[in-house]
C-alpha cells in the first residue's frame, strides 16, 4: 500500500487518492483539527479549522482555540497562507470551536462557530455552557460579519464536535445537528437534536424531538440528505457500533437509532450523500470495541464505506489512513461540486502508554496535524468495482 508522509510520521493510505497536509504542529500551535471546506466563486477552496495555541493546557480539548483559514488554488492539493477569522474573548471564553462553512443558494457564505464559556467554580477547565455564533460573508470569505446566534449561554454544554455540520436542505431549510446535556462537557449525558432555520439563518428554533442512547448518550451527529428529502444521521456512541437515525420531516423528528452493523469505538463519524444519487458514503474508525480503553477502542484505521441502499447495508472500500499506535479523529467531508469532496481529519500520535495508562496518548503527542484528501465520485465507483471484483 502507498504511504502519505505529509507529517513527520507516515501512514498507509489508499491508491488513487490525493492527500495533503493542511496544518502541522509547531512551537506556537500544538494541535489542529475539525475542518470544513467550501468552494469560492473564483474556483479556489476555502478551509476553516481549529487551531490550538500553545499554553499550559496544551492539546487538551479545553485548550485555547482560534478559527483559522487557508485557501487552495489547486483543488485542495496544496494550501496557502493562514489567517485567523475568529478569536475567543478570553474574559469569558475558553475557546471558539466547531467551525462550519456553507455556501447558500443565495450566494452568501455562512460561517458558524461555538464559544465554549468559562464557568464559575470550575477554574480554567470550564465546559458547562456555550453559545453558537453565525457569521455571513458577501465578499467570498474576505470578511465575515456576525449576524447573531443559534443559541446563547446554554444551560449545560451544547456543542458540535467531530464532523462540524451546517447544511442547507433542498427545501432551503438550514439544519445544524448538535448534542447537549445539562452538566459539564466531560461527564454529562448527551442527547442529539437539530437547530433549524427557514429564513437563511436569521431566526432559529430547536427541533421538536431528541435522539438518545444509553451510557454517555448520542453525540457528534452527522447528517446526509437523500434526493427524496429523507435525512440519515450517524452518531458517535459508546455502544461499539455506528448508529443511524432517520427523519422524514426535515429534521423535526428522528427514528429510534439502530446499529449500522459497522463496528466502532467511541469516535467521530462522517456521513454524506453522493450528489445526484441515493448512495451514501461513511467515513469512520473501524476498530474493535474495547471497554477497557478510555474511548472504548483505538482510533485507527480510518475507513470508508459505500451504501447503495440508503444505509441499510455497506460495502467497505478500504482504509483511507492507518498506522498502529497513531489515531485519526474529527472527520469532515464537504462536496465542493457535484463530483468532488474534500475529506478532512486530525492525525495524532504516537500513543504514550507510560505506566500502562492508555489515556497517556492524549498528553501532548508529537503530531496533532490536520490532513485533507480529494475524494471523487469516479474514484469511489471505480474502487467499488475493484472491491466487488475481488
Amino acid at each position: 500500500m502507498p504511504e502519505f508522509s505529509g507529517s513527520q510520521h507516515a501512514y498507509t493510505c489508499l491508491p488513487g487518492l490525493e492527500y495533503s497536509l493542511v496544518r502541522a504542529v509547531d512551537a506556537s500551535c500544538p494541535r489542529n483539527d475539525t475542518a470544513s471546506v467550501a468552494a469560492l466563486s473564483d474556483g479556489r477552496l476555502m478551509i476553516v479549522w481549529h487551531k490550538y495555541l500553545s499554553n499550559e493546557r496544551g492539546t487538551s480539548d479545553f485548550g485555547t482555540i482560534e478559527i483559522a483559514s487557508r485557501t487552495s488554488a489547486d483543488g485542495g492539493r496544496t494550501w496557502g497562507d493562514e489567517r485567523i477569522l475568529v478569536r475567543p474573548d478570553l474574559t469569558e471564553d475558553l475557546s471558539v470551536q466547531a467551525p462550519a462553512l456553507r455556501r447558500l443558494e443565495s450566494g452568501d457564505l455562512l460561517l458558524m462557530c461555538l464559544h465554549s464559556h468559562r464557568a464559575d467554580g470550575e477554574g480554567e477547565l470550564g465546559g458547562s455552557s456555550s453559545s453558537m455564533e453565525l457569521f455571513r460573508s458577501r465578499d467570498e470569505g474576505q470578511t465575515f460579519q456576525s449576524v447573531g446566534y443559534l443559541w446563547r449561554r446554554s444551560p449545560g454544554q451544547w456543542l458540535q464536535g467531530g464532523a462540524s455540520s451546517l447544511l442547507q436542505l433542498a427545501s432551503g431549510r438550514l439544519l445544524v445537528p448538535f448534542h447537549y446535556g445539562t452538566g459539564w462537557q466531560g461527564s454529562q449525558h448527551n442527547k442529539v437534536s437539530c437547530m433549524l432555520s427557514d429564513d437563511e439563518g436569521h431566526t432559529w428554533r430547536k427541533a421538536e424531538a431528541d435522539i438518545d442512547l444509553p451510557m454517555r448518550g448520542a453525540m457528534e451527529a452527522s447528517v446526509a440528505e437523500l434526493p427524496d428529502g429523507e435525512l440519515v444521521l450517524s452518531l458517535r456512541t459508546q455502544l461499539g457500533a455506528v448508529f443511524l437515525s432517520r427523519s422524514y420531516d426535515g429534521g423535526q423528528h428522528w427514528s429510534l437509532p439502530q446499529t449500522s452493523g459497522l463496528r466502532s469505538p467511541e469516535s467521530c463519524t462522517c456521513l454524506r450523500a453522493l450528489p445526484g444519487t441515493d448512495d451514501l458514503i461513511l467515513c469512520w474508525i473501524d476498530s474493535p470495541y474495547d471497554p477497557t480503553h478510555h474511548h472504548f477502542g483505538v482510533r485507527t484505521p480510518l475507513a470508508l464505506a459505500l451504501s447503495q441502499d440508503r444505509g441499510q447495508s455497506w460495502t467497505r472500500l478500504g482504509n483511507v489512513a492507518h498506522r498502529d499506535e497513531f489515531n485519526f479523529f474529527d472527520i469532515g467531508c464537504d462536496f465542493v461540486d457535484d463530483e468532488t469532496a474534500i475529506l478532512t481529519y486530525g492525525f495524532y500520535g504516537p500513543n504514550d502508554y507510560e505506566n500502562n495508562l492508555p489515556d497517556q496518548e492524549w498528553h501532548d503527542p508529537e503530531v496533532m496535524d490536520l490532513h485533507a484528501v480529494r475524494l471523487t465520485k469516479a474514484w469511489i465507483y471505480a474502487r467499488l468495482a475493484e472491491v466487488q471484483g475481488g
